[in-house]
């Protein structure tokens, strides 16, 4: 089952083009690791795939059972209007159209459960500001699944993380995975997908095009992808 698809897709902003003839889909069970140089248009791409960015020409079409969870490499909050970190999660229960009605107190107990799978329920009452960068990317990562994502978009999430938090978040997507949701993980480090990918697509020269995990284990493959 298509989850998510591409197709003859032209991305960027008005006048310029940062991805040219798209062509790509996730399906239900995959495993898709995204590689690419700074300024391939990594970012750009994953606007699109989030509906935040309007595609220049082409179509992105969703499957019916299509829900995203999303994880971003870094959260900027206010500081003057703080949250806590279980507010946080709670996000992760918003729909459209039910943003002004009570959450049910099973979405709620979930979203508890989402937040103890990421090790961090013992923080709850914690402002989400004040945690470390690895805490931070666990929370988040709750707050993806508490959206109880068929497709779980990562960018970059072990970057600027210490080495407790990038095993729980790498075991944690294991076990998601191995539950049925799709991963789409962006990742500047292609060992983190060795035994993981089941598909690899690497940006270069304005492109997204398949590729072999095994060409990004050797220095020599990956200075060829990243040049």
């Amino acid at each position: 089952m298509t989850l998510l698809a591409l197709q003859q897709a032209c991305i960027g902003y008005p006048g310029v083009v940062v991805l040219d003839d798209v062509n790509l889909a996730v399906e239900a069970g995959d495993y898709v690791g995204l590689v690419g140089a700074n300024g391939s248009g990594k970012t750009t791409l994953l606007r699109t795939l989030l509906g935040v960015q309007s595609l220049l020409e082409g179509s992105l079409q969703r499957g019916s059972d299509f829900r995203l969870g999303y994880v971003p490499q870094q959260m900027n909050l206010d500081s003057r209007f703080p949250l806590s970190v279980w507010e946080v999660v709670h996000m992760g229960l918003f729909r459209p159209g039910n943003l002004l009605t009570r959450t049910p107190p099973a979405d709620q107990a979930f979203a508890e459960s989402c937040l103890e799978r990421v090790q961090m329920a013992h923080r709850r009452q914690a402002l989400f500001h004040s945690l470390s960068g690895g805490q931070k990317q666990r929370v988040l990562m709750a707050r993806a699944l508490a959206a109880k994502p068929t497709l779980l978009l990562l960018d970059e999430p072990l970057a600027g993380v210490d080495a407790k938090a990038s095993e729980i978040v790498m075991e944690l997507l294991d076990e998601v995975h191995q539950e049925g949701c799709a991963v789409l993980l962006v990742t500047h480090n292609p060992l983190h997908l060795r035994d993981r990918a089941t598909s690899l697509w690497v940006l270069r020269h304005g492109k997204v095009e398949a590729a072999s995990l095994q060409d990004l284990l050797s220095p020599e493959g990956l200075a060829a992808v990243l040049q």
